[in-house]
């Protein structure tokens, strides 16, 4: 992992926190800027970072994320909830393509999926007949949103911080629908953002300590063949 990568990282980070630390300040001029610029730093960074069709389906996945985010805060988080919710979606259905060519021949790993399966499953029972005019979009945008999760699980070799990552923002994505549908919440809006902002930088986090080890381990094989 370079270090302007890691750089790149951390500015992300911190741009994050700073939306969140500003949230109790809203309205305020360019904030919608502000929560787009981390997502589309990420998007930069997978884009660079993983060759091929892999890196192109993550940095699709942060910009369509990016989108979502300046949908939900211009949009004063109702006014364009549509175009969120279609954005988020994209953003679902690039993660699954990505996680999938990055996991190609390793099992799915039903043990630690078990709680998301089960979480997704109260969902739908409490939230879709819930969106009034929505119930079709938002059971799809449920179904992508645990098959994302699913496919994340697949990546590492064991939950780390991609799982943790993917796992949160099932969380967060959820509580948006659940505070929009079913009941408005106290601190929604710091709270949806803190699982939101913390699980895309958690998958981003775990993305790239793969390609790094990826990266370490095909170096050492070059230099055991050299050696041989």
């Amino acid at each position: 992992m370079s270090t302007t990568v890691v750089r790149l990282y951390l500015v992300a980070v911190m741009l994050g926190i700073a939306y969140i630390l500003l949230i109790p300040m809203q309205p305020y001029p360019l904030s919608w800027l502000l929560k787009m610029a981390p997502m589309l730093i990420f998007a930069g960074i997978m884009w660079q970072t993983f060759p091929g069709a892999a890196g192109r389906w993550l940095a699709l996945g942060y910009v369509a994320a990016s989108a979502g985010d300046f949908f939900l805060d211009y949009g004063n988080r109702d006014g364009l909830f549509r175009q969120a919710l279609i954005s988020f979606l994209v953003n679902q259905v690039a993660f699954v393509v990505a996680f999938l060519l990055l996991s190609r021949g390793r099992s799915w790993r039903w043990l630690w999926s078990v709680p998301v399966i089960a979480y997704s499953l109260l969902l739908a029972v409490w939230m879709v007949p819930a969106a009034k005019g929505l119930e079709i979009p938002v059971g799809i945008y449920l179904a992508c949103l645990l098959g994302m999760a699913l496919c994340a699980a697949r990546v590492e070799t064991k939950p780390g911080a991609l799982w943790l990552g993917a796992m949160l923002f099932v969380v967060a994505d959820s509580l948006i629908g659940l505070n929009k549908f079913v009941y408005h919440f106290e601190h929604a809006v710091l709270v949806i953002v803190t699982c939101y902002f913390t699980g895309q930088s958690l998958i981003a986090w775990g993305l790239l300590r793969l390609r790094a080890s990826a990266a370490t381990a095909a170096t050492t094989a070059g230099a055991q063949s050299t050696s041989g």
